[in-house]
């Protein structure tokens, strides 16, 4: 099926992934949306719910092979690697950052079976010069040892999104505590670094809400029981809605609430701030 990329001028994202196309001898057309605007117009007015705009416009490049769209290098070389597999499973989202900055990675959600191609994905997106921020949520230290090994991310985020309750809830398991004691150790080893309480939208019995205290207070505690330091610097932060996870209807978090959140959290971890 016929492979076409929506691209702009001077568009670093744009770049990777042809030449990943052409390191790999795939076929594709081009597309640019402002020498070609007619073309792109067409295609965008038609496929526009699909299509995300960042807070600057739309994000490319744009692929389509006549009934899958994908945007961004990172979603569209994943797809070309693993079909849907990195995508379906969360390992691989839209980016929230711009100017030469690439997120959206989340190697905690990465299956087993494709942690290959998510090492290949990362080193693709580095070597075309793209700074990358990692993001783990305190599953799988194993593969964020190998991401570490490569030696390309600049920025590595830890997300504790909650205590082990939450994790069963969000990915139908729950959170080995040497795994994520690995993991604080790995991410306080990086020199740009931070590990965030990260409040996130949470679907129980069908109704979504934001965290309430005491699930902040649980997690803090599921937090130092893996690492056993009272001095671990963590933030609190919301889920905004340029991130990828979204609001899912919500009003962000108010003020008083992040307060509650920090004094939970400084009942384990005595030097969490909010961001």
């Amino acid at each position: 099926m016929a492979i076409t990329l929506y691209t702009a001028p001077d568009c670093i994202r744009c770049k990777i992934v042809k030449a990943f196309f052409n390191d790999r001898n795939i076929g594709y057309d081009t597309i640019d949306f402002k020498a070609q605007a007619e073309e792109f117009n067409t295609f965008y007015r038609t496929n526009r719910p699909k299509i995300y705009r960042n807070p600057e416009g739309v994000e490319f490049p744009l692929f389509y092979n006549g009934e899958i769209i994908r945007q961004g290098s990172g979603e569209v070389i994943a797809y070309m690697l693993s079909g849907d597999a990195l995508k379906n499973s969360g390992a691989v989202t839209r980016s929230d950052l711009l100017h030469g900055w690439i997120s959206g990675l989340y190697l905690s959600c990465c299956p087993k079976d494709q942690e290959e191609n998510f090492l290949t994905l990362i080193k693709h997106l580095a070597s075309g010069g793209l700074t990358i921020c990692m993001q783990t949520d305190g599953r799988n230290s194993a593969l964020l040892e190998k991401v570490l090994a490569l030696n390309v991310i600049t920025k590595l985020q830890l997300n504790i999104l909650g205590d082990n309750a939450v994790y069963e809830s969000l990915y139908g398991t729950g959170i080995d505590s040497a795994d994520l004691a690995k993991t604080i150790e790995l991410v306080k080893g990086f020199a740009n670094s931070e590990i965030r309480y990260l409040a996130s939208p949470l679907t129980v019995d069908g109704a979504v809400s934001w965290p309430t205290r005491a699930m902040a207070l649980a997690a803090g505690k599921m937090v130092f029981d893996a690492c056993g330091d009272h001095q671990l610097p963590v933030t609190v932060t919301q889920v905004t809605a340029e991130m990828p996870q979204g609001l899912q209807g919500l009003k962000p978090v108010e003020d008083a609430m992040m307060l509650k959140y920090r004094s939970a959290l400084r009942e384990n971890l005595f030097k969490a701030e909010i961001a």
